[in-house]
């Protein structure tokens, strides 16, 4: 198992690769002043997991615009993430005791588990593996994970058994997040499973929450998951412009943030 030592720097190398697209090894070597070996030893990681390719002498970015960083990865910053924080506490104030939520597997939504430790009564379905046990962990929640393949490397549950496991139930809040949203067509994903798990939240959901943050904006993806009448209210991570906002009142979204 990689050591945290070890996430940080191939966090790095992948953060490095989608600035530049393409980088030698002997320019990885330099700037983040590791051996050479261990750096090759870091691409041969980055390779199996699906985010690079290396090419004689370095190393290059599979689709910047489509990638998506292990949740692991992404987990690991988790406490860094100040904005998706703030978005998680907006999204705490539309919350009842007694309610009934669907919470999807997003990094996003995670942060929204420890501020439910506040409510009694709730009742909680999910998708993501990590949500469901920090749920179970930390609040007094009536937790339920949807049944289903798990993605490797994504600890979230999808496809067509978690699609119709989905519509067993009926719930009062949806809060989900996207790989890309377009302020015409709506919320998008990469996997045809992920878009369907969105799919089913909606049509059992009185309200559907979006949380959104700002790099997710004007970026189309293969799948639709919700057009922009599916969704009630926008969590954004800072102001939206003026064109941006009357595109979505005039979808009757109301945007928080």
């Amino acid at each position: 198992m990689a050591t945290a030592i070890q996430k940080e720097r191939q966090e790095k190398i992948v953060n490095h690769l989608k600035a530049e697209s393409f980088m030698k090894t002997t320019d990885l070597v330099e700037l983040l002043n590791y051996s050479e070996a261990t750096i090759k030893r870091d691409l041969i990681e980055l390779e199996n997991k699906g985010l690079i390719r290396r090419t004689r002498g370095g190393a290059v970015i599979i689709d910047r615009q489509k990638i998506d960083i292990p949740y692991l990865m992404k987990v690991d910053r988790f406490n860094d993430e100040k904005e998706k924080e703030q978005m998680a506490k907006v999204a705490a104030t539309l919350i009842e005791n007694d309610m009934s939520m669907f919470i999807d597997s997003s990094s996003t939504a995670l942060h929204l588990v420890h501020h439910l430790n506040h409510f009694k009564g709730l009742k909680v379905i999910t998708n993501g593996v990590i949500t469901a046990s920090l749920l179970s962990e930390y609040t007094s929640a009536d937790v339920n994970i949807l049944g289903g393949s798990i993605v490797p490397k994504r600890f979230t549950v999808n496809g067509s058994k978690a699609f119709y496991d989905a519509l067993t139930y009926n719930v009062d809040l949806a809060f989900v997040s996207c790989r890309g949203f377009d302020f015409s067509l709506g919320a998008t994903e990469i996997t045809e499973g992920e878009a369907l798990i969105k799919q089913s939240f909606r049509k059992r959901s009185k309200e559907v929450v979006l949380m959104v943050t700002h790099d997710k904006f004007n970026q189309k993806y293969l799948n639709q998951s919700l057009d922009c009448t599916d969704i009630d209210y926008m969590i954004v991570d800072r102001p939206l412009t003026e064109s941006g906002l009357d595109q979505l009142q005039q979808h009757k979204i109301q945007v928080l943030y």
